[in-house]
């Protein structure tokens, strides 16, 4: 049996590579004959910077920026010489895990911080910037972003906002005189899974702000904001950006991106499948399972996440997939009828939560020996 690994991490458990070697573990407890190869993966959150240096040679460039709320952090971006593009995650500098629970509020946070990477980045002579995005503590609609590269967000008295979530509804006008040439001249990529639009009952507050401290009231401004941003963004570049799906990808970011420096809409999944070379491995190799897996598969998981994209891998090469996960919140049939082969948990029902995730490998090798012990 020859089985291609493509696992997402279990967030606070185990990363890909831990996933890896407790499922080989497992598979070796069961006795049955196989090999294995591993692709390191992302969907353009958590670990889209360690996906893409496992394949292209890149230089970690050290940078004083922000964190969510405008505490100054030292972060990294990664810079490819040869081709003068940078490779940024959004949650480096704008993600979640950098505050603490009650820190989060998205009508507070906002991703200057990312923007002050790029800022360093095109200043250094980068030509192309790839922003994985995901994992963000975020809704403001990617105007931080905009605001370190040069953009002024200006109430209705003219008077210039912070680029925070509670600002978007107060949005008035723009200002891009201070937008630099260098910046003019970049290639934007926004890259992700996420096929949300920005705004509405699918969009970037409803599905994702509650997650990042938002209560219900606060969900409600989110959106009336984001569809403000979308009013204004429209009258000054006659731009319909707000509906088009992964608009709202990192509260709106990626509308932001989209909107202010015309950036190129790539997969996540897709766009680190090809820099794997797995293509190439598939056209010379047959492999009998493709196997991958997360800590949580519910229905967002099915919203154009890593997921998603593996099983259009498996599709286009008539391999079945197995999903493993931590815990399975939608019915394995609705699993079934979007592909997928088989799916999994490894979660020791009778125990609490911090149990299944401090033992998350001793339980992924247990239920993987045990499954293919049955096959």
């Amino acid at each position: 049996m020859k089985l291609l690994l493509i696992p997402d991490k279990f967030k606070g458990s185990l990363t890909s590579e831990g996933f890896t070697k407790a499922f080989i573990s497992g598979v070796e407890k069961s006795g049955v004959s196989f090999t294995s190869h591993f692709i390191k993966a992302s969907d353009g959150g958590d670990g889209f910077m360690n996906a893409v240096a496992s394949y292209k040679p890149c230089i970690a460039m050290q940078v004083i920026s922000e964190n969510p709320l405008g505490k100054l952090i030292q972060s990294y971006y990664l810079y490819n010489q040869k081709t003068k593009s940078a490779y940024i995650e959004l949650a480096n500098t704008s993600g979640m895990e950098l505050l603490n629970p009650e820190e989060r509020n998205p009508m507070l946070t906002s991703t200057y911080g990312t923007g002050l990477q790029i800022k360093d980045a095109i200043e250094k002579g980068v030509e192309h910037i790839y922003l994985g995005l995901g994992g963000s503590a975020t809704n403001d609609g990617g105007i931080g972003i905009a605001q370190a590269l040069g953009y002024v967000f200006l109430n209705e008295e003219g008077e210039e906002l912070s680029s925070i979530g509670s600002s978007l509804q107060l949005i008035h006008s723009i200002d891009d005189s201070a937008v630099s040439d260098n910046v003019k001249r970049a290639n934007f990529y926004a890259v992700n899974d996420v096929t949300n639009p920005l705004f509405g009952e699918n969009g970037a507050s409803y599905v994702y702000a509650r997650q990042k401290g938002a209560t219900d009231v606060i969900i409600e401004d989110l959106d009336k904001g984001l569809r403000n941003l979308d009013a204004v963004v429209s009258k000054k570049y006659n731009l319909n950006n707000g509906e088009l799906p992964g608009a709202g990808a990192a509260g709106g970011a990626a509308f932001g991106l989209k909107s202010f420096f015309d950036a190129e809409m790539l997969s996540g999944i897709d766009f680190i499948l090809e820099l794997s070379g797995v293509h190439k491995l598939l056209a010379r190799e047959k492999f009998d399972y493709i196997i991958t897996g997360e800590g949580r598969i519910d229905e967002q998981t099915l919203n154009g996440k890593l997921l998603q994209g593996i099983l259009n891998l498996g599709k286009r090469y008539h391999l079945p997939v197995i999903a493993i996960c931590g815990t399975l919140e939608i019915s394995k049939e609705a699993l079934l009828e979007r592909g997928i082969f088989d799916v999994f948990e490894i979660q020791d029902e009778s125990k609490d939560l911090d149990y299944n995730m401090k033992h998350a490998a001793l339980l992924l090798a247990t239920k993987t020996a045990d499954y293919f012990n049955v096959k």
